[in-house]
């Protein structure tokens, strides 16, 4: 491994311009010229090669750090485009899903009221199509309970106190009944617990994790 004097040799020896220094490397390698600069005028003391090359990493380095902050808040901006465009073509796609269905059903009209099956162009051609039966609620109150489907959501602890408080036959009814199972765990109250220094098996708080903030 060289020294630090070796490498900041090698960083004298080149000594590019400042915009050069940000527009050639990295923002980890120009905070380590830095660094191995520093520790050379600590250890060779402030010559002015090293001091000279210092204001050089410095003035690149703020130009760098700009740069980076400026791309991450670019993404971001480009984050927040990209999902009013998502709102914007879905608000698209339903007037225009709207709009062919009220067409379509105006086309039908004119096919019933003149007494014909289709209407012919010279590219395209409409006809009514039988659509599948399907069903029609006229009041939802009135159908039987065997026809209808509950979603809820509860504490899995109060899920399973539940379950015991019924005969085995009663729970496996229930159990072949369940078309679908969704378990998840409730982080909310996972973090309450643990911040009141509840043990809670196979979880854990995660701290000194950090977010970059962009001023």
């Amino acid at each position: 491994m060289e020294s630090s004097n070796g490498n900041a040799c090698v960083a004298l020896a080149e000594m590019p311009a400042a915009t050069e220094v940000a527009k050639g490397l990295t923002l980890f390698q120009i905070e380590e010229s830095i660094a191995l600069l520093a520790e050379s005028a600590e250890e060779e003391g402030l010559t002015p090669e090293i001091e000279q090359a210092l204001a050089t990493y410095l003035d690149g380095a703020l130009e760098k750090r700009d740069r980076v902050a400026e791309f991450i808040r670019y993404c971001e901006w480009m984050a927040e485009i990209a999902k009013a465009e998502v709102k914007r073509l879905q608000a698209r796609q339903k007037h225009f899903e709207a709009t062919a269905e009220r067409v379509s059903t105006m086309v039908l009209r004119v096919l019933d009221f003149f007494g014909v099956k289709k209407l012919e162009g010279r590219t395209h051609g409409m006809s009514k199509r039988k659509c599948p039966a399907s069903v029609k609620i006229a009041d939802e109150a009135k159908v039987p309970s065997e026809f209808k489907r509950v979603t809820v959501t509860l504490p899995l602890d109060s899920w399973n106190r539940l379950l015991a408080a019924v005969s085995e036959d009663i729970r496996k009814d229930v159990g072949a009944a369940i078309l679908k199972r969704d378990d998840a765990i409730d982080l909310k109250a996972v973090k309450e617990a643990l911040n009141l220094e509840r043990e809670v098996p196979g979880a854990d708080l995660t701290v000194n994790q950090f977010t970059l903030q962009i001023r």
